[in-house]
C-alpha cells in the first residue's frame, strides 16, 4: 500500500499527559499498512516483531475523511 516511511519511536511514560510523547528511542523505516475497522482505518507497522499503532503529529490518520497526505511526514509509534 505505502512505500517505506520514516517513523519515530518514542518511549511511552505513564507520567505523560495525553498527546505528549516520551523520549525519542529510534528512527525506523517501515512499510505501514491500514486495517479497516468500521469507518476507521488505523495504520500499523512492525517494530521488534510486534504490531504497533502508528500515529501522526499532524492529526488523526485513522479517519479517512480527515487524513491528508502530509500527515505521513510526521509518523511515530510509542513503545
Amino acid at each position: 500500500m505505502y512505500e517505506k516511511k520514516r517513523i519515530a519511536v518514542f518511549k511511552k511514560d505513564a507520567s505523560l499527559k495525553y498527546g505528549e510523547t516520551g523520549d525519542l528511542v529510534d528512527i525506523i523505516y517501515r512499510k505501514p499498512w491500514c486495517e479497516q475497522i468500521g469507518n476507521f482505518n488505523p495504520m500499523f507497522c512492525r517494530y521488534k516483531k510486534e504490531h504497533r499503532l502508528v500515529h501522526s503529529r499532524a492529526g488523526d490518520i485513522s479517519d479517512p475523511f480527515r487524513a491528508e497526505e502530509y500527515y505521513l511526514n510526521s509518523l511515530y509509534i510509542e513503545v
